[in-house]
């Protein structure tokens, strides 16, 4: 049985589509990149999280936090041409802002968030979801 602390959420698991290298990259990258400007108490095991996977964060243009919803800004991500407009935050706040949630996806937000001491939220960019992060609390 693992114990965990609700005063430490730590990042447990993050799923992409489509499941490539460049995509796992592309979504910690742009999580990372809006978890460093939020005081949010879930950005400082991200920014742990990409640190060891070598991912510093970039700058990002128009920075918002949304309290308790989530986060949005212009992330350049390193093999573009241009910024892309990127939102992390609660399945509410992604289809207010009009993005749309694969269904393999959907499974898998359904899942984990049924897992007891889960915290979930999605992120994307050009319509789409294009990732699901869990951190895990628990007492």
């Amino acid at each position: 049985m693992r114990t965990l602390d609700f005063s430490s959420p730590k990042l447990d698991a993050y799923h992409v589509l489509p499941d490539s290298p460049l995509m796992q990259r592309d979504f910690l990258l742009a999580l990372t990149s809006l978890e460093a400007r939020s005081d949010h108490p879930l950005a400082a095991d991200v920014l742990r999280v990409a640190q060891i996977n070598g991912i510093l964060p970039v700058s990002v243009i128009g920075f918002q936090a949304f309290p308790g919803r989530g986060l949005g800004g212009l992330v350049q991500l390193p093999h573009e041409a241009r910024p892309r407009a990127i939102v992390m935050g609660s399945r509410d706040f992604i289809a207010e802002c009009g993005l749309q949630l694969p269904d393999i996806l959907e499974v898998t937000f359904r899942k984990w968030q049924k897992e007891p001491g889960s915290i979930v939220a999605l992120g994307g960019w050009d319509g789409w979801v294009r990732g699901i992060v869990k951190w895990l609390t628990g007492k």
